[in-house]
């Protein structure tokens, strides 16, 4: 179900939905793939690398940017409050200035000197050209090392300057560590924190400028010669959770500024909830978040897509290890099933992602090996499984945001397929937050909303709210806020639902998906058709 384990059926079996060709127009803004687990951000990026051209791929997880973590240095300024954002991005930008140069001039580390046999004509026309070509020279040797081994000469020559900054007298009053750093007083972090900005700003800003407008002159010019750099797995243990979400930011930041140089693009793949968790640990002051938009290519698969991929990839399975005779979804599952189409019942138990419905397609033929079809019954048989996986994966997908998310979603046990906020009694609801509130960890944000309601800082009814946004946001839930209102999924759509809007009048809906898992009472129309 995941594209790492998938190379045989995705090599055969892509669906390209038009998210390649966006990808591949370096004129379009679209950089940042954003989508919920399964949604096929992984599949992109590596049918991008094997269909193109000078595509290529730059782990995380081999930057070795742990060394900035493990820093007490960095740590330390970090914990005074100097930002450090631009030194991260200057980072980023000498990662992706390496690796294109690399593959454009075929440099090796035995060529320290080819940066100046090819641009020394330039030095004397431009001097903020000669400056960037020499920002890049004054790297010698080391310039073609292994990216890990520039990312510590950075970090290195980073933390050389920041203790000079601090002078021999405030040097010797303290250890530079991150414990230090909560006992400085006030006038004194004041002095560090202004002399330490000035060393992070003095240099790197100019160059920063100068890189990008080198390489959008000079060096990639050539439209019909485009290179394409790709990072995926940033939801994985690259790097500590300390600086993770900074790195993140100031790596989005980079793909913004590399969009001058035309002819390259850099494209990274983002889960929707760390997208989210990002922006809120790295918002300050003037943040705007739809200045952002137009760099986001948010997956979106509509049923005939998801129908077109079940068909490639039935008729793979089928004629490589039965026959060589075409057979797609609808010749496996012949029958309606509840008076619903088959494609319609299983992709309405999805989050329409393609995970989703190749698990339940995976469910319902382990159950069938060996027959001609698969059966309405063994469909139904199969929905157990898959629909306890899918709250499973929930769980999983949500956990770093909402520790808790297994503990909300009994709020909706055993309830009917819709209900009314009304009907979520406030006692009932009081109990259950009693209930709950022992099995949460510190860092769940229900944990600080309930000790707010046991403090008389917030209303049970508020509590209630918050929880059901939790709900509404992970899928678990779609709410109706009044009855001429369509029903709102965060899946499927981005507009949200309001506080306001949870009131007596909303209609809550459980997502077909967790209806099994969650024992949840079906329409008495389906429950006569299931008998």
């Amino acid at each position: 179900m995941d594209a790492e384990s998938d190379e045989k059926f995705l090599r055969d079996c892509f669906i390209d939905n038009g998210d390649l060709e966006t990808l591949l127009d370096c004129d379009d803004a679209k950089r940042v793939v954003v989508g919920r687990v399964g949604a096929g951000k992984s599949a992109l990026l590596n049918r991008l690398i094997d269909s193109t051209k000078n595509a290529f791929e730059v782990k995380a997880e081999n930057l070795s940017l742990n060394y900035i973590s493990n820093s007490d240095i960095i740590q330390f300024f970090e914990a005074i409050g100097v930002k450090l954002d631009i030194f991260y991005q200057l980072l980023w930008r000498h990662v992706f200035t390496v690796e294109l140069l690399k593959r454009r001039y075929k440099f090796t580390e035995h060529e320290p000197s080819a940066l100046h046999r090819i641009f020394q004509d330039l030095f004397n026309r431009d001097p903020a050209k000669k400056r960037a070509v020499q920002y890049l020279e004054s790297w010698g040797s080391e310039f073609w090392k292994d990216t890990e081994l520039r990312i510590r000469d950075l970090t290195t020559k980073l933390e050389e300057r920041l203790t000079s900054s601090l002078g021999t007298s405030l040097a010797q009053n303290f250890n530079i560590n991150l414990s230090s750093a909560k006992t400085i007083g006030e006038d004194v972090r004041t002095e560090i924190i202004h002399k330490a900005q000035n060393v992070v700003n003095a240099n790197q800003v100019r160059e920063l400028g100068e890189i990008i407008d080198f390489l959008a002159s000079e060096v990639f010019t050539d439209p019909l010669n485009r290179y394409y750099i790709v990072i995926d797995r940033l939801d994985e243990n690259w790097v500590d959770e300390r600086v993770r979400y900074k790195l993140i930011r100031a790596l989005i930041e980079t793909v913004r500024a590399f969009q001058k140089v035309r002819t390259t693009k850099i494209i990274i793949a983002i889960r929707e909830d760390l997208l989210r968790k990002v922006f809120d640990e790295t918002r300050d002051a003037g943040f705007q978040e739809e200045k952002y938009d137009s760099f986001f290519l948010r997956i979106r698969w509509k049923k005939t897509k998801l129908k077109e991929l079940l068909d490639t990839r039935i008729a793979h399975l089928v004629r490589e290890q039965y026959t060589q005779h075409p057979v797609y979804f609808n010749d496996v599952f012949r029958t309606p099933i509840r008076s619903e189409t088959a494609i319609d019942y299983v992709v309405d138990r999805s989050l329409n992602r393609p995970r989703d419905v190749i698990a339940f397609v995976n469910c319902c033929i382990e159950l069938c090996e060996g027959k001609e079809f698969v059966s309405p019954s063994t469909v139904q048989d199969a929905e157990k499984k898959y629909s306890e996986g899918r709250l499973r994966s929930l769980g999983d997908e949500w956990r770093a945001e909402f520790p808790g998310i297994n503990n909300y979603v009994e709020l909706i046990r055993a309830r009917p397929s819709s209900f009314k906020y009304s009907e979520i009694g406030i006692s009932e609801f009081e109990s259950f937050m009693t209930d709950v509130f022992q099995d949460l960890t510190a860092t769940d944000p229900m944990r600080g909303y309930i000790e707010d309601y046991i403090s008389g800082k917030r209303s049970p009814n508020n509590c209630l709210i918050q929880m059901l946004k939790i709900l509404y946001l992970t899928s678990v839930i779609g709410i109706k806020p009044q009855a001429t209102d369509r029903t709102s999924w965060s899946h499927s759509e981005d507009r949200g639902i309001s506080d306001g809007q949870y009131k007596a009048g909303a209609t809550i809906y459980p997502h077909k998906m967790l209806w099994r898992a969650l024992d949840i009472t079906p329409p008495p129309r389906q429950q006569e058709r299931g008998r």
